[in-house]
């Protein structure tokens, strides 16, 4: 496995520990390939910063506006593909 074929793939199951073929030839090139153990480590540490950091409230009309200029770049070509739009919270 090449290291461009890791950049691709690495991030399927980052979390996971799978016994898929890919898996383990991942596995196997990070051994022996210090770029890509590091390229590894950033990714994590950007997903460890990312899940520490609250999620910003996305106003409903921002929200609409996103999927509409992803569907119009071919984001989300089928229709189960799609994101559900979130429902409306109400104020009390």
């Amino acid at each position: 496995m090449k290291c461009a074929d890791v950049y691709l793939h690495i991030c399927d199951n980052l979390d996971q520990k799978l016994g898929t073929r890919r898996c383990r030839e991942i596995r196997l090139h990070l051994r022996v390939c210090r770029d890509c153990r590091a390229y590894l480590a950033s990714l994590k540490r950007t997903v460890s910063l990312y899940r520490s950091v609250p999620s910003p409230r996305l106003p409903q009309a921002a929200h609409d506006r996103m999927i509409r200029a992803l569907n119009a770049h071919g984001c989300f070509p089928l229709p189960e593909n799609r994101p559900r739009k979130r429902p409306v919270r109400r104020r009390k």
